[in-house]
């Protein structure tokens, strides 16, 4: 009888996590740095997301990922300039820049596997994952 109750417990605390983080996301435009309309929409989005949690103990990483278009070396320069574009936009909505973390990824932790020298959409990305 005590196995049910433990399998019920682990359950309630597995869906009690979830609440402490949540992820944002924007994709870019083949070989852009900026940040798209919606992207400017999803900082502000993380924005209000921690000033809502009334937190001062928020984290913020900010992972940037390149499609296999393009050389590992520049993937890593262009993802770390996404990452870039993120962060300052958040620094300016308010958000304190030492609670941000930043990762360039390049065309590592594809979204969409694929070979190399393709252009896929879904892997030029930024996400954000904020944790109170």
């Amino acid at each position: 009888m005590k196995w049910p109750l433990l399998l019920i417990a682990s359950s309630t605390l597995a869906m009690s996590s979830p609440a402490m983080a949540h992820e944002f996301s924007d994709y870019f435009a083949y070989g852009a740095v900026e940040l798209s309309p919606k992207g400017y929409v999803t900082a502000r989005e993380v924005a209000a997301y921690v000033e809502q949690s009334g937190s001062d103990r928020y984290r913020v990483l900010i992972s940037a990922h390149m499609d296999t278009a393009e050389g590992r070396e520049f993937s890593d320069e262009l993802s770390a300039r996404r990452a870039q574009s993120m962060a300052t936009e958040l620094v300016r909505l308010g958000l304190d820049p030492s609670r941000i973390e930043m990762r360039a990824n390049g065309d590592r932790a594809l979204a969409k596997p694929t070979d190399r020298d393709v252009r896929e959409p879904l892997n030029r990305r930024v996400t954000v994952d904020v944790n109170l």
